[in-house]
């Protein structure tokens, strides 16, 4: 990897972190607030649990996408590190090729749901119901670079003794 690239990476994954953290300061704060209007002043906001779950939502799935491309994310390699080289790029291959035709099957069968709660209002918020849906795809296809781009490591043999590619993250 060049270093311009390595800083692009860096560049992204702090704005990542930095969306991440402000959408749950942000989910943290509308969650304290309708809190304490309905338990203190018995006026909770009409919108107090849709906003919140919204953006609980969105942090997770988009979350954990960007946890996965960056490296973040737990691997159990007792079994795998045991494996020899060449038959642990294979299995790893095709674990990577199971999990690409999985959110290949996820992407394809949200879109109808995208489709259908594109036309729902929350009548709390005014919002699109398709908004609370859209993180899912979003998320996939974040996944689906990540595990293109382990393939073709993976393909060109960059694969460390550990069982891991050389690099995890992009």
């Amino acid at each position: 990897m060049g270093k311009e690239s390595g800083r692009r990476l860096t560049w992204l994954r702090y704005g990542a972190g930095l969306v991440c953290g402000l959408v749950l300061i942000t989910f943290t704060g509308l969650v304290l607030y309708s809190v304490a209007m309905r338990y203190f002043f018995h006026a909770p906001p009409i919108w107090g649990e849709d906003i919140p779950k919204l953006l609980f939502v969105w942090m997770s799935f988009i979350g954990a996408g960007f946890a996965y491309l960056f490296g973040f994310n737990i691997r159990m390699t007792v079994l795998i590190d045991k494996v020899p080289r060449n038959p642990r790029r294979v299995i790893e291959f095709v674990m990577h090729l199971s999990i690409v035709a999985m959110l290949l099957v996820i992407l394809w069968y949200s879109q109808p749901i995208l489709k259908l709660t594109a036309r729902n209002t929350v009548l709390s918020t005014g919002l699109k119901d398709i908004w609370t849906y859209l993180p899912l795809p979003i998320a996939c296809v974040l996944l689906l670079a990540n595990e293109v781009w382990r393939l073709y490591r993976i393909a060109r043999g960059e694969v460390d003794r550990s069982g891991q590619e050389a690099d995890d993250a992009l």
